[in-house]
């Protein structure tokens, strides 16, 4: 199972991210695999795409597209929404940052995908979030792309 984060779901749906082509090369080669997402990342990545409007970096078009994309994508399942009750994310969260953000800043995002990933077993976690990356790597997880 491949946990895919906020970064790599943008980078999939928003076409004029730097990432775009990277994500589409991966998803391919790996044949279409379905990937694992939670309503965190769904969420933060749909306030991504509209950041993206409000700050000009994508026209409204591309806005509107990449959110019926991301929409599109979990209904036929190649987002898989999965979910994780707060009683057992936090306390996983908690002791991620007691342990890795003693000596290394992680934003508290990047700790709930992470300890999101861990919970759900995944053996995957895709993100364009290097920092994020580098937290996944730490715990025992496989960075890609």
């Amino acid at each position: 199972m491949i946990y895919a984060d906020a970064s790599f779901i943008v980078a999939l749906f928003v076409r004029e991210d730097e990432h775009w082509q990277r994500a589409w090369q991966w998803w391919r080669a790996e044949q279409g695999p379905i990937l694992t997402v939670t309503r965190l990342g769904v969420f933060e990545a749909e306030n991504t795409v509209r950041a993206l409007v409000v700050a000009r970096e994508i026209r409204p078009m591309e806005g509107r597209l990449a959110l019926e994309g991301i929409r599109r994508a979990r209904l036929e399942g190649i987002l898989n929404q999965r979910g994780i009750s707060e009683h057992q994310l936090f306390p996983a969260a908690a002791r991620l940052s007691q342990h890795h953000t003693t000596n290394a800043a992680f934003g508290a995002l990047d700790i709930l995908h992470i300890a999101s990933a861990l919970h759900l077993k995944a053996s995957g976690f895709l993100s364009f979030d290097l920092r994020q990356g580098e937290l996944a790597a730490r715990e025992g997880l496989v960075v890609l792309p």
